[in-house]
């Protein structure tokens, strides 16, 4: 049963430590890897969090910065980042000043041709530049919703919080939601579609709610056990998850339920196959991370001549793109359709990325 609530207390201080090795790659904007005329046909902008860093594609253009705004601990102010669904601003979100200051997070919304550097926020360029409060509030992930009035901030184990979505105006609370009985740990990323809806997972439902009504409910729409990285597309006809290690696609309401990745999984190495699904823009691909075995697995390694990049606190995969078309791709196989995006210059390193996999 899902249950509405508002914010409870409890004093935790956040500690978090983010060791991070960084592999050495270009930063070009003019870059177009292998499959190129696959990649120029493709919709809009990728962006994705690797190791400190955000860094996009335009496939269009082609242009290419895999080091656009540092994000994390010992990088930046900031906690996290989104991209707003015209593809022209860009959300970040970050503490606020102040000593031991453990209950308010701060976001700005700024065109995305602006100065990211913390410093040039005050320079009066920002679309919004809100608060929010919540006893022991900690990093944040924030999601800007497709008419930039609403944010769904995720669910935090350490500060009680579920799900909640805030008004973008002014940082003032809409509502949350959560299920008795399901750890905050095991709450999916939150996902807006094009008519203002966020899907959230919490164990194993998929739950909508709806600007239309304010927000007020949020009914289940589809249930199935061991799901995780749920995604659905800007339409909000499909619905894609991790399941079994690989990615699975289904209709809305669970119905046509096909497995559409499949790779060698390794006994060794419990965090291989596919994660992380995306869909493009206009619903037709999807983009997720993964790792052949004849490529480059998930055991931190980074390119397939075995040099290595370290990242403590959380695995990585690189970025693969295949239609969402329902078909089974396997990604042993290269004439398999999917794509790897490739970084500038390289004729086998792949983009890696670890959180934050958007498309716009």
């Amino acid at each position: 049963m899902l249950i509405k609530t508002i914010k409870t207390i409890k004093t935790i201080f956040p500690f978090i430590i983010a060791i991070i090795l960084s592999l050495t790659a270009c930063s070009k904007d003019d870059i177009m890897g292998s499959d190129s005329k696959a990649i120029k046909n493709l919709p809009g902008s990728i962006y994705w969090y690797f190791a400190g860093e955000v860094g996009y594609m335009d496939f269009g253009s082609g242009k290419y910065n895999d080091k656009w705004i540092g994000i994390g601990p010992g990088n930046s102010r900031y906690d996290s980042y989104d991209i707003s669904w015209d593809n022209k601003k860009t959300l970040l979100t970050m503490d606020v000043e102040g000593a031991f200051n453990f209950t308010e997070r701060r976001f700005v919304l700024r065109d995305k041709g602006a100065k990211m550097d913390y410093s040039s926020l005050q320079d009066g360029k920002n679309v919004f530049d809100i608060t929010y409060e919540a006893d022991d509030i900690e990093i944040t992930d924030a999601h800007i919703s497709p008419n930039e009035k609403y944010l769904v901030l995720d669910a935090q184990h350490f500060a009680d919080m579920p799900i909640t979505i805030i008004d973008a105006a002014n940082g003032n609370f809409i509502n949350s939601w959560y299920v008795k009985g399901v750890s905050f740990l095991n709450y999916g990323i939150p996902v807006w579609t094009a008519d203002n809806t966020v899907f959230f997972r919490i164990g194993n439902s998929v739950y909508k709610s709806s600007a239309a009504d304010g927000f007020k409910t949020a009914p289940n729409v589809f249930t199935q056990s061991g799901i995780s990285s749920v995604t659905v597309n800007p339409q909000g006809t499909k619905l894609a998850f991790r399941k079994d290690r690989h990615l699975w696609m289904c209709d809305i309401d669970g119905s046509d339920m096909k497995q559409i990745t499949t790779s060698e999984l390794s006994e060794v190495i419990s965090y291989d196959g596919e994660h992380r699904p995306t869909f493009s823009p206009d619903g037709k691909y999807i983009a997720f991370t993964g790792a052949s075995k004849g490529g480059t697995p998930w055991s931190d390694h980074d390119y397939a001549d075995g040099s290595w990049v370290a990242s403590v606190g959380g695995k990585y995969g690189y970025i693969v793109i295949i239609p969402a078309d329902g078909k089974m791709y396997d990604l042993e196989k290269k004439d398999s359709g999917a794509i790897w995006l490739k970084q500038p210059d390289a004729d086998y390193a792949g983009v890696p990325c670890s959180a934050n996999l958007i498309w716009r």
